[in-house]
């Protein structure tokens, strides 16, 4: 796989560097780590999201360069980078009516479901989609910077949950440990992703927890655009939101809805013990992991929760019945 996406760089000079909607520290860390890669190859890159930069991640080396879909205009693009997307799809509208006919694709991903939708497609389950670029960089023989190196090591803290997660193994921490030794500020990246958080933030993370409902081991709240606009948040400031649900005791799965402008529901869904969330998220579109999973659902944000926690009972319950 390695050798197919080192052929694949050399071969072509002109990138677009893509993620998931909503991207969250794993998704920005890829991005800005496979620019920083190209870069040193020589390589020419444009870094593309539909959403902006969440504030926990603009300390990231390289966030100020991340652009719009509309920054595409113009671009002639030889190949397409797209990372941490378990299926092509979770790019976003916006920028799959960008992309040509058929174009020519490297996918980066650690989502075991991934359908390998690249025509080069470095895909295997590791913690972390920044894990697999920081193989990459050490097949390739880079130097490793510190800006690099924080991309990377940001990227695994998010996605093992500062090494907390069932996805650490000895690789992982091997690999962390290393990272440090280039200059990362441990502290720095846990303040950002952690220990961030403004008077409107915790107005909303106020609101979620005073709504939210639990029964029969689901716990779950909702965001209306009207507690948006009132407590002046938006999406990106729900991060971790929905893991202060989940640690509640006696709880299996927390559901946290957030309402958007597009007639559309953001739904992250979190598991604790043997619940498996991924199949909720995969029924609506979406994908993730066992453990974490997310969807975009259409719809109005009291139908969309109806909907969503019927099939979480639905398979809670098929669950205890085996």
């Amino acid at each position: 796989m390695l050798n197919e996406v080192q052929a694949a760089i050399q071969a072509h000079e002109r990138f677009a560097i893509l993620t998931h909607i909503g991207p969250e520290g794993d998704a920005l860390g890829a991005q800005l780590a496979m620019r920083l890669i190209l870069k040193e190859l020589s390589k020419q890159t444009i870094v593309i999201s539909r959403d902006p930069v969440p504030a926990s991640l603009e300390f990231l080396p390289g966030a100020t360069d991340v652009h719009r879909p509309s920054a595409l205009h113009g671009e002639q693009i030889d190949l397409w980078c797209i990372v941490d997307c378990g299926n092509l799809s979770r790019i976003g509208d916006d920028i799959a009516e960008l992309l040509p006919r058929n174009p020519k694709i490297i996918n980066i991903d650690h989502h075991r479901d991934n359908p390998h939708f690249g025509n080069v497609n470095f895909v295997k389950e590791a913690s972390s989609t920044t894990m697999l670029i920081y193989e990459l960089a050490k097949f390739l023989g880079l130097r490793i910077t510190k800006d690099l190196a924080t991309c990377l090591y940001t990227g695994i803290i998010a996605d093992t949950d500062s090494f907390r997660n069932a996805n650490v193994t000895p690789e992982v921490m091997e690999a962390g440990a290393e990272l440090l030794s280039y200059g990362v500020d441990p502290r720095q990246v846990a303040i950002n992703l952690y220990e961030r958080r403004s008077p409107e933030e915790l107005r909303l993370m106020t609101h979620v927890l005073l709504n939210a409902q639990i029964k029969d081991g689901v716990i779950w709240s909702g965001i209306s655009r009207q507690v948006f606009k009132e407590t002046g948040t938006n999406v990106n400031d729900t991060e971790r939101l929905v893991e202060e649900l989940r640690a509640v005791d006696g709880i299996e799965v927390a559901v946290l809805f957030k309402e958007l402008d597009r007639n559309e529901v953001k739904v992250s869904l979190r598991s604790k013990g043997k619940a498996v969330v991924n199949g909720v998220a995969k029924i609506f579109g979406g994908g993730g992991h066992e453990k974490a999973a997310g969807c975009l659902v259409e719809g109005p944000l009291a139908e969309v929760q109806d909907r969503v926690l019927a099939e979480v009972y639905r398979r809670l319950n098929g669950n205890k019945a085996q």
